[in-house]
């Protein structure tokens, strides 16, 4: 089924479902109010706790935006009024494939239901303060060759050359190239958003040459979507899964003196891996994406949940903590190890990415 009409029918028995209790609640049914029971929240407040857990480390407490690479502003106004509701939930769902941006959607193994992405596209609308704009889905009929000029001339300092990113989100993924229109990317090129480093195009370039860039980004490769098997309900933690953390028990205990306080190099911690002296590795990235690809040997702590691992955690050896941003996730989880009394807790400070293309030892999915 199509993808886009599928988000469409959730949406609908969504509401169905609602209106159905309702009419199911006769005055001669309704339970008499609670009065010390608490309110019960909006969607749009249930959204503002979830963002707040999940995604304000990176787009910012208020959708400013670039906490972390690549990271949009979700509270621009220019994206909020261009964009659909679909193409935000599919964001939320499917993820960027690519970039740091991970699928948090159930049906991706992430965390988030049906109920909790709606709740925080609610949360994102309500930033809205300007009417919708009129976005067609537009055409990608332009010449290839001209397209790819103005966007080498224009676009791929920030956007990256093959469009995978630099200091502006990438627009080579399999997420955004199915659910971004033509009409939308139009708008972005001839308005630009506001407040950030996009400026508008229309007065530089002609309808035509707009039409050619779109055309061109549409040719860009895709990086392909992987999807963890099955939905996950999140990360259990136990004493005996988290005691085979420690890695090479028994053996001499790693040092590590990290830079700025904070951070240990790839090098470093490759070193003590590979001469196998004793300490802890965390994947602070969300679950799914630990599934998918992670430091061979590494345990599964998300920057999230790392209140409820600590209990289990050792306090006597290194812990080293890994994202891919690289220091968004890694370094709210290594603030929450500090917290609970971690002295000896640093951040792997290339990050997972760059520890790959070193040839570390990693896993693959």
């Amino acid at each position: 089924m199509n993808r886009r009409i599928t988000v469409s029918l959730m949406l609908l028995a969504l509401l169905a479902s609602l209106a159905i209790h309702t009419l199911a609640q006769t005055p001669a049914e309704s339970p008499e109010p609670n009065k010390d029971a608490p309110a019960r929240k909006s969607p749009a407040e249930r959204g503002a706790d979830l963002y707040a857990t999940y995604c304000a480390l990176c787009h910012g407490k208020t959708g400013e935006g670039y906490l972390a690479d690549e990271a949009n502003a979700l509270g621009n106004q220019d994206f909020l009024k261009s964009a659909t509701d679909d193409f935000i939930i599919e964001a939320i769902v499917r993820g960027r494939p690519g970039t740091p941006m991970s699928a948090w959607g159930k049906e991706r193994a992430g965390v988030l239901a049906t109920s909790d992405v709606l709740a925080i596209l609610a949360f994102i609308r309500s930033w809205q303060k300007e009417e919708p704009a009129e976005v067609s889905r537009g055409t990608a009929d332009g010449d290839v060759k001209a397209g790819s000029k103005i966007y080498k001339r224009w676009c791929a300092a920030c956007h990256g050359q093959k469009g995978d990113g630099a200091s502006a989100l990438s627009l080579n993924n399999t997420v955004f190239q199915q659910t971004a229109s033509n009409g939308f990317i139009a708008y972005a090129i001839m308005n630009g958003r506001r407040e950030t480093s996009m400026t508008e195009f229309k007065s530089r370039l002609s309808t035509q040459e707009i039409e050619d860039v779109v055309t061109f980004i549409r040719t860009l490769e895709s990086v392909p979507e992987q999807v963890s098997a099955g939905p996950d309900s999140g990360v259990e933690f136990t004493p005996e899964r988290l005691k085979r953390a420690l890695l090479n028990p028994g053996n001499p205990l790693a040092e590590f003196s990290p830079f700025d306080g904070r951070y240990v190099p790839a090098d470093v911690v490759h070193k003590a891996y590979k001469e196998k002296k004793s300490f802890v590795i965390i994947d602070a990235r969300p679950y799914n994406d630990y599934l998918k690809s992670h430091i061979a040997g590494a345990v599964s702590v998300p920057f999230y949940e790392v209140e409820k691992a600590v209990d289990y955690l050792p306090r006597d050896s290194w812990i080293i903590a890994y994202c891919v941003c690289p220091h968004a996730m890694s370094g709210k989880a290594l603030d929450g190890l500090r917290e609970a009394g971690f002295e000896k807790s640093a951040i792997l400070d290339e990050g997972f990415n760059e520890w790959k293309q070193r040839g570390y030892p990693s896993i693959k999915d």
